[in-house]
């Protein structure tokens, strides 16, 4: 038996993942860190280690044995005073799973990473993993961050590493038990009148990405990234879609984007306060007003990747919010 190696077992992707590949008959041992929120992982019959990306040593014993390895680790936030720990999770996290995973001389590396550490195509509005990083000048420290990730894994595979990198676009699914794009679920369910901005993005649910992961582990070319998309749509789409299964009315209001970053102000002021992570930030008013479309074609060709309507992600991430008692 096959023994796979996931790092951030326990987050929206690793958790879908480490089901999935237990399902499919691997051994399966899932990376937690010391008091991580297992929920997402509750019936799961692999193993789980507790451990940290950013402890090299550590995580170099703690791989040694593994066929491969899937790097799901890493923080998102697109609040850029995080943007320290966001290099030190995303950066230096994923140099020293490159490490370990060369120490532990692995058949294959998957890499998970994001749109966002793919550039803004020159002409037109939808791009593709040939897009260079050129997003620099905009400030975003995730997706710099998801950049600088991605160059060590290159530097890996320059050093006779098997890797592959994937590049979701904006997850939403069952097991998201940090809310970071289900958050939406919650705010919209309780709203008499929806307000919405101009833009939109590419969204993907947990099962596509998971299957992706999985024909990048088998199909993938060394060194080659995949984008990982479902659905390029507008905001005022994808919150009419929430709304239709939470029960709130269909968006309304279209907010200029000169308000939105007045009230990301207000938010990220307010959370210096309570301590706790603004659900608006300037980095997503300034992410919103960028082209943010990508096309999966690569990964349809190379990996024979069949995305489902992200309307069956939402629907599944809220029953299964429902079940737990999250909402």
């Amino acid at each position: 038996m096959e023994r796979v190696f996931v790092t951030g077992a326990n987050g929206l992707i690793g958790s879908n993942l480490c089901h999935k590949l237990s399902e499919l008959g691997y051994e399966v041992v899932g990376l937690v860190r010391e008091k991580s929120n297992l929920l997402g992982l509750r019936g799961f019959k692999g193993r789980i280690v507790k451990g940290d990306i950013l402890d090299e040593a550590a995580l170099a014993k703690l791989m040694e044995g593994a066929d491969y390895v899937f790097n799901t680790a890493g923080l998102v936030s697109f609040d850029n005073r995080l943007r320290e720990k966001l290099f030190r999770v995303n950066v230096d996290g994923a140099r020293n799973v490159v490490e370990a995973a060369l120490k532990a001389r692995v058949k294959r590396l998957v890499h998970t990473s994001s749109v966002a550490a793919i550039g803004i195509p020159v002409a037109g509005d939808i791009a593709d993993e040939s897009v260079e990083y050129n997003r620099f000048k905009y400030g975003v420290a995730y997706g710099d961050s998801k950049h600088y990730g991605e160059v060590e894994v290159r530097k890996g595979v320059e050093r006779g590493l098997d890797a592959v990198v994937v590049n979701p676009g904006s997850i939403m699914g069952q097991r998201d038990v940090y809310m970071h794009s289900g958050i939406l679920l919650k705010i919209l369910k309780g709203m008499k009148v929806v307000p919405y901005v101009s833009g939109g993005m590419c969204s993907v649910g947990a099962d596509d990405v998971v299957d992706g992961e999985i024909a990048a582990l088998r199909l993938g070319w060394v060194g080659e990234r995949y984008v990982l998309g479902s659905e390029n749509i507008t905001f005022k789409d994808l919150f009419g879609k929430i709304c239709s299964l939470v029960g709130a009315p269909p968006p309304s209001v279209r907010i200029p984007l000169s308000v939105a970053r007045g009230a990301a102000s207000f938010l990220e002021l307010l959370s210096s306060f309570t301590g706790k992570p603004p659900v608006l930030t300037k980095a997503h008013v300034v992410s919103a007003t960028l082209p943010h479309y990508f096309s999966s074609d690569k990964a349809m060709r190379d990996l024979g990747y069949k995305p489902r309507p992200i309307l069956d992600a939402i629907r599944k991430s809220y029953e299964w919010y429902v079940v737990n008692g999250l909402m």
